[in-house]
């Protein structure tokens, strides 16, 4: 009689223990939450690029057809927000543009600049200022110079990965230029491939 008592106790107990262990899962066994810290942003940023350009090289036009041309470009700025997707700031561009050393044009160009970059990563920007533009024209008979400041203004638009202050953003994007020399408006081109860092 013993055994068929216990028997029943532990029939009758053993469902209540296997509901108290069927409970919620102990703290250890969530999963925890994680951030990704590749790309914090950052609160200003600079960049490198160089460039190959094409267009008008208005000075010598009547002399020379469009022509390739290659410069360097320096940029930096401040980010706005909490995702610093904006920056305002400042570009500085060295080009040489014609036929260097027949019919070679030389800018030095500092420029107010707009950048934005998007989670996407579509780059858009935009700048405009002084051009200080040097024009040599060198043959057998004589040289020619002459030295302009003139107006330019520039639109991008391109591929960079997003703003941040760990790790390089790598970028290339294709800015149309204008500048206006002796009235004529002259339109270039240049493809720009670069990288940047944050702080």
């Amino acid at each position: 009689m013993l055994k068929l008592l216990i028997a029943l106790v532990l029939v009758l107990t053993t469902p209540v223990a296997s509901a108290q262990t069927a409970g919620p899962a102990p703290e250890d066994a969530l999963p925890i939450p994680t951030l990704d810290f590749d790309r914090i942003p950052p609160r200003t940023s600079h960049e490198f690029a160089m460039q190959m350009g094409y267009g008008e090289v208005t000075y010598f036009r009547d002399q020379v057809p469009p022509w390739i041309g290659f410069g360097m470009r320096f940029g930096w700025g401040k980010n706005l927000g909490m995702s610093g997707v904006h920056r305002i700031g400042g570009s500085f561009t060295f080009v040489a543009e014609g036929p260097v050393g027949v019919h070679s044009t030389f800018g030095f160009e500092p420029a107010l600049a707009w950048d934005m970059v998007s989670k996407d990563g579509l780059l858009l920007g935009a700048g405009a200022g002084p051009s200080l533009m040097v024009f040599v024209k060198t043959d057998q008979v004589a040289a020619e110079r002459a030295t302009q400041i003139v107006p330019s203004a520039a639109v991008r638009v391109g591929w960079s990965q997003t703003f941040s202050r760990v790790g390089r953003r790598l970028f290339v994007f294709v800015e149309p230029k204008m500048r206006v020399i002796n009235g004529r408006v002259n339109p270039v081109a240049a493809l720009c491939v670069g990288s940047g860092l944050g702080r």
